[in-house]
């Protein structure tokens, strides 16, 4: 989701002694072979770990039930043992409430994210509200997302995100503020064509504030390829360069049964997945 304000949920933590097992490495997956993540699994859990010294630097992690519905998303600070980010989805028909004055609404078919409500300022609940709709093409990829708010531009849509895809993997990304029609942000994406994991990780480089959810629910298809590079690039008014996020990733590793359980990511952090540089270390949670 296009991060509207900069804020931080910050949660009080009971009983810290207690969350060292919660948020360590664990095996979600359906099979008794350690080398052998199971059938029909997805991300339950990024753990972000220093490459050189496999000190734990934090993690993103959600609880997934059997009706393989999230309930519960962590974000997890190793260095500082505090949780930066909690919520506890709550589902409602075809909502989905991540707090009481924000909500998610899927598709009754597909599962797809259709919409999402949120708050401008998201750290105060009487904020104004805005609205984000999502469209796919007909072979189930996200390619944009539309932004209205009635105290904004009129109601009228104030952002636009695209996506392009080729060969089955997000490729580009342009975020434009429909005010000015300037280019806030865009991205390219490229990928190791000889690898082709099962159901990975999704990389939409204009999320932000709402990155925590988006490897736990369903936003259509996920790339074909492991990801090699992601570029983020930031822009001023007028389209001049303001700023880039770069990051490099090698050294995958593979389940057997060929789900990714590590990578090794360098350069800048990104927001969109959300993870830290390092080595990446992945767990499933399997139907």
């Amino acid at each position: 989701m296009k991060k509207i304000l900069s804020f931080i949920i910050v949660v009080t933590v009971f009983g810290m002694v207690g969350c060292e097992k919660e948020y360590s490495v664990e095996d979600g997956g359906n099979s008794n072979d350690p080398n052998i993540i199971g059938a029909d699994c997805r991300i339950s859990k990024i753990v972000f770990t220093d490459s050189s010294s496999g000190t734990a630097k934090g993690s993103i992690a959600a609880i997934i039930n059997s009706s393989d519905k999230v309930t519960d998303v962590t974000k997890f600070d190793s260095l500082t043992a505090t949780i930066d980010y909690n919520s506890v989805p709550v589902f409602m028909g075809d909502s989905l409430y991540i707090n009481p004055d924000e909500f998610y609404i899927l598709d009754a078919v597909t599962k797809r994210v259709k919409s999402f409500q949120g708050l401008i300022d998201p750290s105060n609940p009487f904020s104004p509200k805005f609205n984000a709709s999502y469209s796919y093409d007909a072979a189930g990829n996200l390619v944009g997302k539309m932004y209205a708010a009635p105290l904004i531009n009129f109601g009228i849509p104030y952002l636009a995100v695209g996506y392009t895809y080729t060969a089955g993997n997000i490729t580009g990304m342009s975020e434009i503020d429909l005010t000015t029609g300037d280019l806030n942000s865009d991205a390219v994406i490229s990928y190791y064509p000889s690898m082709a994991p099962k159901n990975f990780w999704y990389l939409f480089p204009d999320e932000d504030t709402y990155a925590p959810y988006s490897q736990f629910l369903n936003f259509g298809n996920r790339p074909t390829n492991a990801v090699q590079q992601l570029k983020l690039r930031y822009y001023n008014p007028g389209n001049s360069v303001r700023d880039s996020a770069i990051s490099n990733f090698r050294s995958y590793t593979k389940s057997i049964d060929n789900y990714i359980t590590s990578v090794v990511m360098t350069g800048s952090n990104q927001a969109c997945i959300p993870a830290l540089t390092g080595k990446l270390k992945f767990s499933y949670k399997c139907k």
